[in-house]
């Protein structure tokens, strides 16, 4: 059902998440989809999320294709953005070879590989600082620990 192919896809998020920024990226796609929404249980995920992805993660995102018998549950932000990019927006990735180089090592190119690096950063890197400055800051007695 999106605009690009035939496929059927749903989002799943927790409330109060980070969630939102794939949600943003599905809207800038121009991909229909369904979105169901979780509340929280004492801060964490609802256990009807783990009947979708064992991990009970979220975000969440389905894909259902000709290809495939089941829906491709896809979670990790990180995973999902690469995942949409690359099959709804594939404008969006830079050009992985340079020209008369594919397939070798080295032969990426500068705009793939900062998009790797910034794609990774802000979740290997970026976000504990981020989430460590959240709970400083946090208000006493507030803290989830």
């Amino acid at each position: 059902m999106s605009h690009i192919s035939d496929n059927c896809t749903d989002a799943r998020r927790l409330e109060k998440s980070r969630a939102q920024r794939i949600l943003w990226l599905l809207e800038e796609l121009k991909v229909d989809y369904e979105l169901k929404t979780y509340k929280r249980q004492n801060m964490f995920a609802p256990p009807e999320l783990k009947e979708v992805h064992p991990l009970g993660k979220s975000p969440l995102v389905s894909v259902e294709t000709e290809a495939t018998s089941k829906p491709l549950v896809l979670a990790e932000s990180g995973l999902i953005t690469e995942y949409l990019a690359e099959n709804f927006g594939p404008w969006l990735v830079p050009k992985k070879y340079q020209e008369g180089k594919d397939g070798q090592t080295g032969g990426e190119t500068e705009g793939w590989l900062r998009y790797r690096y910034y794609m990774h950063y802000a979740e290997g890197s970026l976000m504990p600082m981020l989430l460590i400055a959240l709970l400083m800051n946090s208000k006493p007695g507030h803290m989830c620990f």
